[in-house]
C-alpha cells in the first residue's frame, strides 16, 4: 500500500517539482492502495509542489445538461473522479464558474487559472483555465490516466479551428457563483466524434513534452503544457483527422 512518503518520491521521480503549475487528470483505483486515500495523494502534491506550487484538477461536471441546466459551485460535484471532488471542498480551493468545464485550484496562481473561464468565448478559448496553462510554463499529471482525458486537446481543437466538433445549438445553462448569484449563457455541446488523442502522446514525447513513472501500482505521464501546445496545435491546423474525426457533416466552428 502506498502512503504519503512513498507518493512524494513517486512524483519526484516523475519530474514534479517545486513551484510548478500543476493540473491533475486521476483514475484513484489504477494508482492501487493508498494509506488515508484521496487526502493523502493531494498531501503529498501539494508538499512536492510547495508554497510555491499552485495545484489544480479538472472539476467537469457531465451532470449539468440539458436536463439538469443548474451549475452550483459549491455543491456540483465533479464527475472525473474521487480525487477531484476531495479537492474542490478543501479549505482555500477556488473552482472556476464554467458549469460544465471547471476547474479547481489552490495555490498562489489559483485565482489567475481560474477567474474569467465563465468570460471567454469557449470553456477552452486561450483565456481559459486551459489556455493559460499552456502559455503560463503549465504542466499536466495524468495521474493513472492518459490522453483520452486531456482537456487541453480542447482548447488546441478550438484554436486551430477545427470544424464540426460542437453543435450549432445552444442550451441556456445557469451558474451559482460564490457570492450567491444566478448567471447563464448559451453553451455548445460536443457534437459525434472519434478521437484519437492518445496517439498524440508519442509525439510530445518525441518532442520532449512528456515523461513516464510509477506512482503506486499507476503508470502516470507528466507533460509540460507548452511542448504538447508547440507540437500537437500544428498537427491540428493541418491534418486534423490525425487527432480527431468528426462524424456528422457538421461544419460550425464555435471560436470566431
Amino acid at each position: 500500500m502506498a502512503d504519503k512518503n512513498s507518493l512524494i518520491a513517486d512524483f519526484k521521480a516523475l519530474g514534479i517539482k517545486p513551484g510548478m503549475n500543476l493540473l491533475t487528470h486521476s483514475s484513484l483505483r489504477r494508482i492501487g492502495p493508498v494509506d488515508g486515500g484521496a487526502d493523502t495523494v493531494i498531501d503529498a502534491l501539494l508538499e512536492v509542489l510547495g508554497k510555491d506550487g499552485t495545484l489544480m484538477m479538472s472539476t467537469v461536471s457531465g451532470n449539468v445538461n440539458t436536463e439538469q441546466p443548474v451549475y452550483d459551485v459549491r455543491n456540483t460535484p465533479s464527475t472525473v473522479g474521487t480525487l477531484s471532488n476531495v479537492f474542490r471542498k478543501r479549505p482555500g480551493v477556488i473552482r472556476s464558474l464554467h458549469p460544465v468545464h471547471s476547474i479547481a485550484a489552490y495555490g498562489p496562481k489559483a485565482e489567475f487559472f481560474t477567474e474569467g473561464h465563465l468570460d471567454v468565448n469557449t470553456p477552452w478559448s486561450p483565456g481559459s483555465p486551459y489556455g493559460k496553462l499552456m502559455r503560463n510554463g503549465g504542466f499536466i499529471l495524468f495521474l493513472g490516466t492518459n490522453f483520452t482525458c486531456n482537456t487541453c486537446m480542447h482548447a488546441l481543437e478550438i484554436e486551430a479551428r477545427v470544424p464540426g466538433l460542437h453543435t450549432k445549438h445552444t442550451s441556456e445553462l445557469f451558474i451559482h457563483d460564490y457570492e450567491g448569484n444566478v448567471r447563464s449563457i448559451q453553451h455548445h455541446w460536443h457534437s459525434p466524434k472519434k478521437d484519437y488523442f492518445v496517439d498524440m502522446e508519442h509525439i510530445v514525447a518525441a518532442a520532449g513534452g512528456l515523461t513516464y513513472g510509477n506512482v503506486g501500482l499507476g503508470i502516470c505521464r507528466l507533460v509540460d503544457a507548452q511542448i504538447l501546445r508547440k507540437t500537437v496545435l500544428p498537427i491540428l491546423q493541418t491534418t486534423p483527422e490525425k487527432a480527431i474525426m468528426r462524424r456528422t457533416d457538421n461544419d460550425f466552428i464555435w471560436e470566431p
